[in-house]
């Protein structure tokens, strides 16, 4: 999305954090971005690189501040807040930067203020907390769906519908949210769930004759 100098994005504290100190942010953005301080601008500028005149975003401790919209920086902004411990956050700007800031954030497990989710946002979050959950599963509990694949095998629906009500539940804190994802899940599989499961025919005895 293009830079829009008129409307400000932000994400804030809007509960505990454990640090709003400008710069406090993970290894692995402060390798990848160019910083810049003073200029008249309050907070950190960090730059994609050296070839741009408008900042990615503006960190100013207890807020960041961007003019872009794109998910990456979004996702960037939500990568921070969770470094420094912000708990819950509030966003504020363009509605497509809201929208993406809330996906990023509750997919991080943050409580995000500022933006209403629609039945749409709510499934895309439930597909992204599933991805999440298939590229890392749990070490000592192997992966339902893991396992059937190494045995060559697809998962059942009801596997598939157990994934996502434990995914949900272990990321979403918010009942209610859990309960529209869920409900959402579950109609969607609705056709495959009424299926009764295929019946399993008992091995065939084959009796051999003794020789004599």
């Amino acid at each position: 999305m293009s830079d829009r100098p008129d409307i400000t994005n932000r994400v804030l504290t809007a509960g505990a954090a454990r640090s709003t100190q400008a710069g406090d942010v993970p290894d692995a953005l402060r390798r990848r971005y160019l910083t810049e301080a003073g200029r008249g601008h309050a907070g950190i500028a960090y730059y994609a690189d050296a070839s741009v005149l408008i900042p990615s975003f503006r960190d100013r401790g207890p807020e960041l501040v961007a003019t872009r919209s794109d998910p990456n920086t979004v996702r960037d902004l939500i990568s921070i807040a969770q470094h420094r411990g912000w708990s819950q956050v509030q966003v504020r700007g363009a509605t497509g930067f809201r929208r993406e800031a809330w996906l990023a954030g509750r997919a991080a497990d943050l409580e995000v203020d500022g933006y209403p989710p629609g039945e749409g946002d709510l499934q895309i979050l439930q597909r992204r907390l599933h991805a999440r959950h298939r590229r890392a599963p749990d070490r000592e509990t192997p992966e339902p769906a893991a396992t059937e694949r190494r045995r060559g095998t697809q998962p059942s629906p009801r596997e598939r519908m157990r994934i996502v009500e434990a995914v949900v539940r272990d990321r979403v804190n918010d009942p209610t949210i859990q309960a529209r994802i869920i409900a959402a899940a579950r109609s969607r599989l609705a056709g495959l769930l009424e299926r009764p499961p295929p019946r399993q025919h008992p091995p065939r005895t084959v009796e051999r004759t003794r020789s004599r």
